[in-house]
């Protein structure tokens, strides 16, 4: 084994931290480095109590469940022989007849190991939180044998870094979970909108995100204004409201903050984006009483309340390609409306297409814009208007 193939990949893991895509290729290079048959690693969010693969390679789809089954006894195992947390842990190996450490009729052998053709299993604790652990595993069967020692050396070498690299990751993923789940929820749920001038204060309150506001426990209207009722959260919400405000149209990278509002009688977060007004296709051609920043509000659990007649009416769609803008106002794909409307795929794509043309609208994001900021949502001006 040549030790200095393990500096190879260091670069590799710091790249990942950047681009969270690369996990799967330093996972691929620590199992071939150790010529073991998979690895893979993984992480559990504590609070939701959510086993997932970061990454991993060599286990086929169907086991990777399995494998998301097995981290916490992984973990306990690989902590269990390193106390002393001054000392980077080796990657420790886990098989039956072991130092007793795992026994034939062990079932995480009998159930998990053999069934995989598993029979060593090596790995260490990367990272450990109140809110979320990580880890990495390596695994060989029994034709392959024990590591080497020089294997393990350079298992050694690589710890502190993917320590190091984890911990920067864990943080990016928990930004990124809460602003996925954001961008979900504004795909395809309702879409409340209220737009502020550079001082925070509403000129724009659209229906939606007054039912929103009205129907959550964590939010409240005051004098027109939207509150949250924990106070770190209010501060937080001013804070962005006012920063975002002051973004230069020319910082294109400053787009968007993401803020989830919780409260005990809620299962999920409620999410809001902040976005300068420039910066969504929805918003960015507004020029509405002075609003510099749109903030959006989506809740799961309400239907978007928009009127078919209306629609109908003022654009003179017929009722079924008002439901179809309906449908995908409310997040719906062309297939689900159609599965649902008992029509053909084709036959909603082309009432969707004959909804642009009487619309005047050619894409999806100009349809929802209309809908929201249209005829369709009675304009509420605030006391600050």
């Amino acid at each position: 084994m040549d030790r200095r193939r393990s500096s190879h990949i260091v670069p590799e893991i710091y790249e990942a931290t950047i681009d969270p895509n690369h996990w799967d290729y330093v996972v691929t290079m620590i199992a071939k480095l150790t010529h073991s048959k998979s690895a893979c690693l993984y992480y559990k969010n504590k609070e939701m109590d959510i086993a997932s693969t970061i990454a991993q390679f060599g286990l086929p789809e169907g086991e990777r469940m399995s494998f998301n089954d097995q981290c916490d006894t992984l973990d306990n195992m690989f902590c269990s022989k390193h106390t002393d947390t001054s000392v980077d842990p080796s990657c420790t190996q886990f098989y039956p007849g072991s130092n007793g450490v795992m026994q034939n009729d062990s079932e995480l052998y009998v159930d998990w190991m053999k069934p995989h053709d598993i029979y060593h299993v090596g790995g260490a604790q990367l990272v450990n939180t109140p809110s979320h652990k990580a880890g990495i595993a390596i695994l060989r069967d029994e034709k392959a044998g024990v590591w080497t020692d020089g294997e393990l050396r350079v298992i050694d070498e690589i710890l502190p870094h993917l320590r190091r690299a984890l911990n920067i990751h864990s943080e990016f993923t928990h930004l990124r979970l809460k602003q996925d789940a954001l961008l979900k929820g504004l795909d395809r749920l309702v879409i409340g909108l209220i737009l502020y001038d550079s001082n925070a204060k509403p000129v724009y309150i659209n229906p939606t995100a007054l039912a929103i506001i009205d129907g959550h426990p964590g939010m409240q209207l005051q004098n027109g204004d939207l509150f949250l009722t924990n106070s770190e959260d209010e501060k937080g919400l001013r804070k962005a409201i006012l920063d975002t405000a002051g973004i230069d149209p020319d910082d294109s990278w400053k787009q968007s903050v993401a803020i989830g509002i919780t409260h005990p009688d809620v299962e999920a977060p409620l999410p809001l984006l902040i976005t300068p007004m420039h910066a969504n296709l929805i918003t960015s051609d507004l020029d509405y009483d002075g609003a510099k920043v749109a903030v959006f509000l989506s809740d799961p659990n309400m239907q978007q309340p928009i009127s078919i007649e209306n629609l109908v009416s003022v654009y003179n769609v017929t009722p079924s390609e008002a439901q179809v803008a309906i449908s995908l106002a409310n997040g719906h794909s062309i297939d689900e409306i159609a599965e649902s409307s008992c029509h053909s795929a084709h036959t909603i794509r082309s009432q969707l297409k004959s909804v642009f043309r009487k619309t005047g609208v050619s894409r999806q994001s100009d349809l929802i814009k209309l809908l929201l900021t249209g005829p369709f949502a009675q304009r509420r001006r605030s006391s600050a208007g």
